[in-house]
């Protein structure tokens, strides 16, 4: 428990929970150092764990318990045990909107002094380089030459399998954040977002500052990635302007063309940072009705758009503002050259998505007549989409429950939208048994679709219960 017990103190604020960390972090610690036994100890972390958590669910300032818990545990001979509590703590510290870069390090030392116990010495390397940066700053250089200097004895003991490599700081955040897209490219969010968050590295050392900037604004934007994936946007959001601030190198104001650093637009393999970046932030705030920061984040990324899905998208999005300015021939005229733009490059899914959003252009316009045409033209695009070879299912489930309720929304009615409603659900559900083992992104799933449910659910009410004639 040495270095988790350099953070426990007062805790800095009320608890929200009705159980505080901190003072049981210090009840648990003292107990320890006057002769408490293992076993003892051990039901003490358990408990406070167990009976802490309010529906099932933990503050993630209980990081400080899983990283003494961890070391105890591994104190105690199970290294992997210990493992896996530093796991559980830092897949509960990463997913905080406000992650506790102290509490992440110290559960990374834990993991790499239990992963080394198990014999893994270059995973232990890795999770303790960039976090022996830290100890230096935050405590001293004593630490951080100490925690480099159990590393290269770590090295030393795999010699004989081969040797371990001891990589810098930069380096392994550059292999971190690799790893943290591929594995976001698998739709494994939940890697992707601790992978990232490893990667990230500590600012005000003696790193060179533009890697740094750069390396925390790729991992901040797979964060908001990945968050925006499982239908998380305000945490997707505060990400993606975290890494918009890093790449400005100062605070964005939002409202205007972001100018970013030389470093960055000097250099053009890195703009896929700044293009992927600046597009999701516009994507976000136009779906919020953030038109001023959408706007301001499209100036910004314009300048980054190098392939043609880039430009087509910008096109779109473009499109999707005049869209939310109430400028319906706008949109209209914009989706239509996104569209010809799309099918001149042989692109069937995005002159599809055009033709969609055309669609829904045409039908925001209109007088909302329930027996009108525009309804029905919006839900067979969706359709169309939906129904394309390479349709992957979080687009599919986005054009057909984005139709049916801006269908139902505008008209007033379920009647038309119900046949493509079940289809909908049934998107809907398959995409939920796609991440079936994460909780948070089955939670936020849930929470993003409710209003389509309840759309769904009354619909099928109405049409199972049909309203009685009226009487002569």
């Amino acid at each position: 428990m040495a270095v988790a017990s350099l953070l426990v103190g007062p805790a800095g604020s009320a608890a929200a929970h009705h159980i505080d960390p901190f003072e049981v972090a210090q009840e648990i610690y003292g107990k320890f150092k006057n002769g408490g036994s293992y076993p003892e100890t051990r039901a003490m972390f358990s408990r406070a764990l167990r009976d802490a958590a309010h529906d099932g669910r933990l503050d993630a300032d209980f990081g400080i318990v899983y990283a003494m818990y961890s070391d105890l545990t591994r104190y105690d001979g199970n290294p992997a045990f210990a493992l896996q509590l530093a796991d559980e703590g830092l897949a509960l510290l990463v997913n905080a909107p406000q992650p506790d870069d102290d509490m992440k390090n110290s559960l990374l030392v834990s993991r790499a002094y239990a992963l080394a116990e198990l014999g893994r010495y270059q995973e232990a390397i890795d999770s303790v380089t960039i976090t022996a940066v830290w100890m230096g700053e935050r405590f001293g250089a004593k630490q951080r030459a100490d925690l480099e200097e159990m590393a290269r004895e770590w090295a030393a003991a795999a010699a004989d399998s081969g040797g371990a490599r001891l990589p810098s700081a930069v380096q392994l955040s550059v292999d971190l954040l690799n790893k943290a897209q591929d594995a976001y490219d698998r739709q494994d969010t939940q890697a992707a977002i601790m992978l990232a968050s490893r990667g990230m590295l500590p600012e005000g050392t003696n790193l060179e500052k533009a890697s740094v900037s750069f390396q925390n604004a790729r991992a901040q934007m797979i964060l908001g990635t990945a968050y925006a994936f499982e239908g998380r946007g305000g945490l997707a959001m505060t990400a993606l302007r975290r890494a918009a601030d890093l790449l400005a190198g100062e605070p964005w104001d939002g409202s205007s063309k972001a100018r970013l650093l030389a470093a960055v637009r000097e250099n053009r393999s890195t703009w896929n940072v700044p293009w992927s970046v600046f597009s999701q932030i516009a994507g976000l705030a136009s779906a919020a009705g953030r038109i001023d920061l959408s706007a301001a984040a499209l100036d910004t990324a314009e300048e980054f758009a190098i392939g043609p899905d880039d430009r087509f998208l910008l096109l779109s999005q473009r499109a999707a503002l005049a869209l939310g300015r109430d400028d319906f021939a706008g949109a209209q005229k914009t989706f239509a050259d996104a569209e010809a733009q799309a099918l001149a490059s042989g692109d069937a899914r995005n002159a599809a998505l055009s033709r969609f959003y055309s669609a829904v252009a045409r039908l925001q316009a209109g007088d909302g007549d329930p027996a009108g045409p525009e309804g029905e033209a919006v839900l067979k695009a969706a359709t169309a989409y939906a129904d394309l070879p390479d349709a992957a299912l979080q687009n599919a489930e986005y054009g057909l429950t984005t139709a049916v309720r801006m269908v139902v929304d505008k008209t007033g009615s379920t009647a038309v939208a119900m046949p493509y409603a079940r289809r909908a659900f049934e998107v809907f559900r398959q995409r939920q048994q796609a991440y079936a083992n994460y909780g948070a992104a089955q939670e936020s799933g849930r929470r993003a679709s409710r209003r389509f449910l309840e759309v769904f659910i009354g619909g099928a009410y109405d049409e199972a219960n049909p309203p009685a004639p009226a009487g002569p």
